[in-house]
């Protein structure tokens, strides 16, 4: 399985589309990705609606785009986590750092 990620452009606003996995086989893409689009929206929206697993290696993006998010006072949302990967957030305490819309 693939991780595809449409990107929806609002000017300052970035929301990213994620469909499929992220894991370690899709995690290294993901992450450039996730990287360019931290430097360059003040405000980025993951919609993971159609996204079907997360694993640790797509955890540790999160974190990684949490983190950049904040030392730049913007801001990163999460937004129509479906039940299995708010398990794995809710387990990992991801859903206690992480802001969901």
């Amino acid at each position: 399985m693939s991780l595809n990620l449409n990107l929806i452009n609002r000017g300052t606003e970035g929301e990213l589309v994620m469909i499929g996995r992220l894991d370690s086989n899709t995690s290294v893409e993901a992450e450039k990705v996730i990287d360019e689009l931290t430097g360059r929206f003040d405000t980025l929206i993951l919609d993971m609606k159609e996204l079907d697993y997360i694993s640790s290696a797509g955890l540790r993006i999160l974190k990684r785009a949490y983190m950049a998010m904040r030392r730049k006072d913007g801001r990163l949302f999460l937004k129509n986590v479906n039940k299995m990967v708010m398990e794995v957030f809710e387990v990992t305490g991801f859903a206690g750092l992480l802001q969901f819309i």
